[in-house]
Formats: structure tokens, C-alpha cells, sequence
């Protein structure tokens, strides 16, 4: 069996490791007579260099050079392709495999059939997606089960961290991280708890429309049988109308009382489990006045998740109130010149800043006055959903990236707006803004909700981030006397 590895980026290389290890089990039909990458992003040099680190038995790259000499040896007699989920589904060899009838995998479901195929039916699998939120979710079930102390018996990654693949040969159970990207390529990959926190739009240069994409979402849940949960956001209409179609129990989680399983009331998350697993739980968190309306779901959901994994409710307690917020989502840096900044880079769209901007007004006991920087690479998005949110509560909007103009003309007759170069001319401006002829009436913020990706200027969202808060400490450093941090 002759296998292609199609991109070699993290999960790339942890299917050739998983491959080519020593003491792979040779009666998986994974294990192969030949296996080939290929990834158009590598040069010559790369590949050279990749050679040279992996010695002997180095594999068979290619690139974009000499792709033709790839595209023959599919005709000639290749078996099976495990796909990155960073390659699109028009790629070229995506389009020469489906020519020849080659089955194309995506990595959790190689990974899933490599589980499966060594006998580990009682391994549990809990699957985590949504469009917002599935990081921190992944993140709370994360601490929890290493709280627990079952970190040696429960593997964690997948979207987040280290790819599924990697994980097969030493842990009983799995906690992943799933993006519609892993979802496209799947067939028998089947979670024993299936989480969908919400759809909103995204990923609109990827899929055709919204339909396209949610489509993609609810592949997740496809295998499901009676056995299975589907734990499911009764508050999210793309997500609740899953309830009655999904083939096994569904656990519903939100704000209504009397219609949820799962739901928060007096700083207290309440799980009605007694059908499930014979009794009821209630999980106190104490003050959760720092805790946003959107934590809270992500909290719901793992909550539901550990339960059924075992987790007892006073590790979830514990571990919940000790829960910090993850880099570069909504993450306060700090004060200067009477003004907050908040870096929010990791949302990529506009759901993702209506959340933000809610959170930031929830306290009623403080009034704001934000100034927002939006914009980034272009992922299709129809920006108009952001008018509302921003008209009610934003003082001003500071526009960079692709979609600035896209932007623009949006909320012009909205809202004050205010173009920037990049970054550095972003935070400065917005700081000038606020700081300048008395804006500031209440308590002044900047926070970066791009609504958008970062490809256009930056590596990733992280690196966005990190900029941004290059830019603060700069700012802070002239306005309280520190030394120049740069930007």
C-alpha cells in the first residue's frame, strides 16, 4: 500500500512519525510499501534539509517544482492520501487523486481507523467544535482531567496542540479539538461524546456559503449511535435544531431552565444528569463577575463533557474557579493614560467581536468608552451583523488589513472610523483618540477584535497579538516613565 501525505506541516509529519515508527503494529493496512509528501509551500532547500535531519530512510518529498513527477506516480499506483487539514479541497492533487478514485482521509480519521483497527473499542473519544469557544472548552476539560490526575491516561490535542495521531499508541482516552477543516475528509470517525458549542459564519473563502460550512460542522455527530451523546447549545438555533436528528441522546446546554439539561443559575452550573448517569449535579463557582456570558457556555459544555467522562464535580469546581483566560481572547494587558487595552486577536470573526463587545459591556456598574480595531485578511464575511453591537456601544472604530475598506463601507454611516497604516499606527491613533481633546468621558478601552484572520500582515493570530501588545508596552513605557519596549 502506497501512501501521500498531502502537506507537511505539524500533522503531516506526525503521520509519516506514526508511519514509519519501529513499533507500529504491521498488520494496520496504514503501514506502507512507500510513502510520499508532497507540499507546495517547501523549497528545494527545505526538502534538502529535511533529508539531511531525518538520515536514512528520509522520505520522498515533493513541491511545487516537480510536481508532475508526483502526479505520475498517483496514475502509476498510489492507495490512500492523508490531507493537512491546511489544504484545500481544489488543490491540484486533490483534483488528480479524485481523478484516479483515490480515497483521501483526513488525519482524526486515519488516526480513528489506526484506534480502531488495534482492538481499542473501549477507548473513549470526546470530539470539541464550534465556530467560537472550542479552544477554551478543549482548554477547561484540559485542566480538569490533569486536575483529576488522569493526564497519563488521557490524551489532549487534536486542532489545539499535538495531532489525534500522535497520541494512539500511549493513551486510553481522548479529549480533541475539532475544526471543520479535520471534519471534510471524514467516513467512520465517530466520538463517543460529540460537543457543537455554535455555528456562526466563517471560514467564507474556504466554503462556498454558510450552508456549505455548518454542513461541514454537523459531519461530527453523522456516526453517532444510541451509545453516544451529543452534547449540543440549546441557545445557538444552527446548533439546537441537531437535537432531533442526531442518533443518539442529546444533552442540551444554556440559559433556559426548564428546557436544558445542563444550565447556570445563581453563580452555579446545574447539570439535571439523573437519566444520564443516576443522579444530578450542581458545580458552585462562587463570584462569577469576571467570568463572561460566553465563558460560561464553554464552562456548560465541559462540564456536561467531564461528567460523563467520570470527572467528579469537585475537581470541576476547583479547577473552573482557577481557569484564566487563554492568550489573545479578550485578555486584559493593562492601564496607561486612563485607558485599558484588551487583545481579542484570536477572533477571526464577527461573531467572535459581538461577544467581545458584549463582555466588555456587561458590567453595569462601569461605563466605557471603546475604541475597536478591526480588520485583517479577507475571509468573506458580510460585515453588517456588526453594525448593531458597534453603533450601541462602540466610540470608535480603527480600521487596518485587507478588509478595512470592506469595513468601511459598512458602518461609515454608523460610527466614527479611523484608517491605519498597521498595527503600530492602529494603537497609536486609537490612544491619540481617546487621550486627546477629553474624549475619554468614562473609563477608556482599546481592544483588538479584528473580525477578520491575520494572514494578510501576520504569521497568525498569536503573532497579530503579540505585536499588539509590543505596541501597549510602548505606549506604557513613554506614558509612565519605563523604558521603550518597542513595536
Amino acid at each position: 500500500m502506497n501512501t501521500l501525505i498531502l502537506g507537511y506541516g505539524k500533522t503531516g509529519k506526525a503521520v509519516y512519525d506514526y508511519i514509519t515508527s519501529m513499533d507500529n503494529d504491521l498488520s494496520y493496512p496504514g503501514v506502507n510499501d512507500d510513502v510520499l509528501i508532497y507540499d507546495d509551500a517547501l523549497t528545494n532547500e527545505e526538502i534538502s534539509k529535511i533529508g539531511v535531519s531525518r538520515g536514512y530512510g528520509a522520505p520522498a518529498i515533493f513541491n511545487k517544482i516537480d510536481d508532475n513527477v508526483l502526479s505520475a506516480k498517483i496514475s502509476e499506483g498510489m492507495t490512500q492520501c492523508i490531507i493537512s487539514p491546511g489544504v484545500e479541497r481544489d488543490h491540484k492533487m486533490v483534483l488528480k487523486l479524485k481523478k484516479y478514485n483515490i480515497p483521501i482521509y483526513s488525519e482524526i480519521e486515519f488516526a480513528y481507523k489506526a484506534l480502531k483497527s488495534k482492538g481499542r473499542k473501549e477507548a473513549k473519544v470526546l470530539a470539541i467544535t464550534g465556530t467560537n469557544g472550542k479552544t477554551t472548552t478543549t482548554t477547561l476539560c484540559d485542566e480538569a482531567v490533569s486536575r483529576a490526575g488522569l493526564s497519563k491516561t488521557t490524551f489532549v490535542g487534536g486542532n489545539i496542540g499535538v495531532p489525534f495521531i500522535s497520541g494512539i499508541k500511549s493513551f486510553d482516552d481522548f479529549i480533541l479539538e475539532v475544526s471543520s477543516f479535520q471534519l471534510e475528509w471524514i467516513y467512520d470517525f465517530k466520538p463517543s461524546i460529540a460537543v457543537l458549542l455554535n455555528v456562526e459564519d466563517d471560514h467564507l473563502d474556504r466554503y462556498k456559503n454558510f450552508d456549505e460550512y455548518r454542513l461541514t460542522k454537523y459531519k461530527l455527530f453523522k456516526n453517532l449511535e444510541h451509545s453516544d451523546v451529543a452534547i449540543l447549545n440549546y441557545d445557538d438555533y444552527n446548533t439546537n435544531i441537531l437535537k432531533g436528528v442526531v442518533g443518539s441522546r442529546a444533552i442540551l446546554f444554556g440559559s433556559n431552565e426548564s428546557k436544558c439539561d445542563a444550565y447556570f443559575k445563581d453563580n452555579t452550573i446545574h447539570l439535571r444528569f439523573k437519566d444520564v448517569i443516576g443522579f444530578d449535579v450542581a458545580i458552585p463557582l462562587g463570584n462569577t463577575k469576571d467570568k463572561s456570558r460566553f465563558l460560561i457556555y464553554d464552562m456548560l459544555a465541559a462540564a456536561c463533557s467531564l461528567t460523563l467522562l467520570g470527572v467528579s464535580p469537585e475537581v470541576i469546581r476547583s479547577s473552573f474557579i482557577e481557569h484564566r483566560s487563554l492568550k489573545h481572547r479578550l485578555e486584559y494587558l493593562g492601564n496607561t493614560g486612563g485607558v485599558e487595552f484588551y487583545d481579542d486577536s484570536k477572533a477571526t470573526n464577527p461573531a467572535a467581536v459581538i461577544s467581545a463587545i458584549r463582555t466588555l459591556n456587561n458590567d453595569n456598574d462601569v461605563n466605557r468608552d471603546i475604541v475597536l480595531i478591526l480588520g485583517g485578511k479577507d475571509k468573506g464575511f458580510d460585515y453588517k451583523c456588526l453594525t448593531q453591537p458597534i453603533k450601541n456601544s462602540i466610540k470608535a472604530c480603527v480600521l487596518i488589513g485587507e478588509t478595512k475598506n470592506a469595513i468601511y463601507d459598512v458602518l461609515k454611516e454608523h460610527i466614527e472610523l479611523i484608517m491605519a497604516d498597521d498595527m503600530k499606527d492602529a494603537v497609536e491613533k486609537s490612544f491619540l483618540y481617546l487621550t486627546s481633546d477629553n474624549k475619554i468621558i468614562n473609563k477608556g478601552v482599546i481592544v483588538l477584535s479584528p473580525a477578520s484572520s491575520s494572514f494578510d500582515m501576520f504569521k497568525d493570530y498569536s503573532e497579530r497579538g503579540d505585536v499588539f501588545k509590543k505596541c501597549y508596552i510602548s505606549i506604557l513605557a513613554r506614558t509612565d516613565g519605563f523604558s521603550d519596549a518597542g513595536c
